[in-house]
């Protein structure tokens, strides 16, 4: 039994030492190119359900409103108040604002004629049957249309011109043809101007009245007849002093 036991022990050292010859050995690795390069994680996955949704924006049905500018007719200026008045020539009567106002005329219009030296009939010259009594008070002013260098030259062709300049300025003005007031009555240009604080209740009636400019007539009372030079024209400052277009639509 003794022997037997000496035996075993050489036999389970050489099987120890067997096994471990036969076990390989653990390969450190050896260093990589890539040492020392921050390698990135990668970014989580977020799933669709997980977003929320950017809140969306609902255009209004209802569009926005549009605005519409009346633009205002060139030359609209607004006269001075001033009421003083000046003799032009040969007892001829204007107040300073009418004077203001010709001038103003004179520039839109751009013609041959001078309007002051073209006045045949001022202000504040009452008794004139003729002229309705239009000319009792101030702003009222009668024109002739003749060339002033050659006083038998009638200056038809700028009559539209010289309508236009002056109602731009401010005044309701009218052609007034050879003999529409009487027998023979010369040809010439009446204008009234609007907003005079000294206008005749004739005057007044011939801007407002049944044959009145903003009525789109001729300002004539006893033949009334629709304005052939066109509607009125308003400026901003017409307005402000309440004058309005009152033409049947």
């Amino acid at each position: 039994m003794i022997r037997l036991h000496r035996l075993l022990i050489p036999i389970s050292i050489i099987l120890t030492v067997t096994l471990a010859c036969n076990t390989p050995a653990k390969v450190q690795p050896s260093p990589s190119a890539f040492d020392g390069i921050e390698t990135l994680s990668p970014s989580p996955v977020t799933s669709a359900a997980s977003l929320t949704p950017s809140p969306v924006v609902t255009r209004s049905s209802t569009p926005s409103p549009t605005v519409t500018l009346t633009p205002t007719p060139e030359g609209c200026e607004r006269p001075p108040d001033d009421y003083t008045r000046v003799t032009l020539r040969d007892g001829i009567l204007l107040n300073q604002r009418t004077v203001w106002m010709l001038e103003h005329a004179q520039v839109l219009y751009g013609g041959t004629l001078d309007f002051l030296l073209a006045v045949t009939q001022g202000s504040y010259n009452p008794g004139v049957s003729a002229s309705f009594g239009t000319h009792d008070g101030g702003g009222a002013v009668d024109l002739s249309m003749r060339d002033l260098n050659d006083f038998n030259h009638v200056l038809y062709d700028e009559a539209n011109q010289m309508i236009s300049g002056l109602r731009h300025a401010g005044f309701a003005a009218w052609v007034r043809d050879v003999g529409i007031l009487y027998d023979g009555s010369p040809l010439h240009i009446h204008a009234i101007a609007l907003g005079d604080a000294e206008l005749s209740p004739a005057a007044q009636s011939q801007l407002t009245g049944p044959e009145g400019y903003f009525r789109g007539m001729n300002g004539l009372p006893d033949n009334t007849q629709p304005d052939v030079h066109g509607g009125p024209i308003l400026c901003p400052w017409m307005i402000e002093m309440g004058y309005s277009d009152l033409r049947s639509p």
